[in-house]
């Protein structure tokens, strides 16, 4: 109901930032659930409900941490090949696996709200699989 935002930002004190993010600050600091500035590191940590910044910026952003996620996956998938005992630990943790999958998988929410426009907009990735687009409008619907 009152989700905490933060700012994104290349510091936690109110003076850091480029213009954009230090103006930025000054608006959002009115709200009464605004956590100040949050750096990279805090956005996966959930130290707030909500990070802000501009698209370009976010764009960025999301596209870095899928393409860690898919990295760690790889190298998840090619080391327990290696062995017997490791591809017996994977069956043991399938569920574990399927948790993380369905937690990083931008599929799985299909899209984003666009914030700041007249009606409700939901943008879904550039290369979006099917099961991303019924998800995006699963969360378009949701957003109406």
């Amino acid at each position: 109901d009152e989700p905490l935002v933060g700012l994104l930002s290349n510091g936690e004190e109110e003076s850091k930032g480029n213009e954009v993010t230090k103006e930025a600050y000054k608006l959002i600091s009115k709200i009464p659930n605004f956590a100040g500035n949050v750096e990279g590191s805090d956005i996966f940590k959930g130290t707030v409900d909500v990070v802000v910044c501009d698209g370009f910026i976010g764009n960025i952003l999301l596209k870095t941490a899928e393409g860690v996620a898919d990295t760690i996956g790889k190298i998840i998938k090619k080391n327990l090949k290696r062995s017997l005992i490791s591809i017996a630990g994977a069956v043991l943790m399938r569920k574990v696996f399927k948790n993380l999958k369905v937690r990083v998988d931008y599929a799985e929410y299909g899209g984003a709200p666009l914030l700041g426009v007249k009606a409700p907009v939901i943008i879904a990735h550039g290369k979006s699989n099917p099961k991303a687009i019924q998800n995006a409008i699963f969360q378009a619907i949701n957003s109406a």
